[in-house]
């Protein structure tokens, strides 16, 4: 057995890939392995783990849909620890669930009010100025964006994820941004008008400058208005036409 001083030797069988997965997982969570930091090859972690290079294959796939790692082809390329654990995974198994139990968009808009008023209370509370730039930044992006619709879509979302930011709660955020991709996929075929954009944009400048006066209710309060202008414009379609 080749030695290593982060794994270890796990008994082959149908469990073998999933024990290979958690210490991968540890040594990534606890700090051993590094955001970015290359893995050994498939063959040098089956000797390390004393286990077949197909099981070693099997806990690679596993944490690469997990995010945990990404894989690089080419010279240079080869197995990495990812940069960020982002909610990929969350938002998948989110639009799964939503599908099993034929959830519609205007469920996953309440689950939205609940969250994103909350998130602007927070913003707001002792918001970091780097985060209320972010967020500024994302509103004149915005309105750069008048003629694209794709582009418009995607900066709106980036001003409810600076957003979540300026919230400081890691865990909240990645709830957010999973609602959010959802949500963006759903409205994915709606045509903004331009009154639409104004009124999205002037409720996106009223938020933040609740958040730059650090004024958490005031903040809330933009956000459920704002939130009650997009079932308005939601309202013009069918349930099912606008859908994930």
């Amino acid at each position: 057995m080749e030695e290593n001083g982060v794994f270890s030797a796990v008994a082959d069988g149908m469990q073998a890939h999933e024990k290979i997965v958690a210490q991968i997982k540890d040594a990534v969570f606890g700090g051993t392995l590094k955001p970015g930091e290359r893995l050994p090859a498939e063959r040098e972690l089956a000797d390390i783990f004393c286990t077949s290079r197909v099981t070693v294959r099997s806990a690679l796939l596993t944490l690469r849909n997990n995010g945990i790692v990404t894989v690089r082809k080419g010279t240079g390329g080869g197995t990495f620890i990812a940069q960020d654990l982002c909610g990929g995974e969350i938002t998948d198994r989110l639009r799964d669930i939503i599908k099993w139990n034929h959830i519609g968009i205007r469920d996953v808009m309440e689950v939205r009010g609940i969250l994103e008023p909350q998130i602007a209370y927070l913003a707001a509370v002792d918001p970091d100025p780097r985060r209320v730039r972010d967020i500024w930044n994302s509103i004149e992006e915005l309105e750069e964006s008048f003629s694209a619709k794709s582009t418009f879509q995607s900066r709106d979302e980036n001003f409810h994820k600076a957003l979540a930011a300026a919230a400081n709660n890691p865990l909240l955020c990645v709830f957010q941004a999973s609602i959010i991709d959802l949500l963006f996929t759903a409205i994915s075929p709606i045509r903004w008008t331009e009154d639409d954009k104004r009124n999205i944009t002037l409720h996106h400048r009223t938020i933040a400058q609740h958040v730059g006066k650090k004024d958490p209710k005031s903040a809330r309060k933009a956000m459920i208005n704002h939130l009650k202008d997009m079932r308005i414009i939601l309202s013009r379609y069918p349930e099912g036409e606008v859908w994930i």
